[in-house]
C-alpha cells in the first residue's frame, strides 16, 4: 500500500527577527606572517569555529529564504 502526500498549509510566518539573513562578517586578515603568529591549535580551532559559524548561517539562510524566497543571497552565489 502506497501511502499519499500529506499536504499542511502553514499560515503563521515566524517573528521578522527569525526572517532576517545572517550576518557574515569580514574575516581575519590574510597577511602569511600574521598567520605564521598562530599557534596551530589556536588556528585549529578559528577554523571549526568559522566553519560552524558558516553552516550556521547557510542553514538559517535557507530557512529565510523558504519562508520568503529570494530574500537571501546564497553563499555560493557570490
Amino acid at each position: 500500500m502506497v501511502s499519499a502526500p500529506i499536504v499542511v498549509t502553514v499560515k503563521a510566518k515566524p517573528p521578522a527577527d527569525l526572517l532576517q539573513c545572517a550576518d557574515r562578517p569580514a574575516g581575519l586578515p590574510e597577511d602569511p606572517a600574521l598567520i605564521a603568529q598562530i599557534p596551530t591549535a589556536i588556528r585549529a580551532g578559528i577554523i571549526r569555529l568559522a566553519r560552524a559559524f558558516a553552516g550556521n548561517a547557510d542553514r538559517g539562510d535557507r530557512l529565510v529564504n523558504w519562508n520568503a524566497p529570494g530574500t537571501c543571497r546564497s553563499a555560493n552565489a557570490k
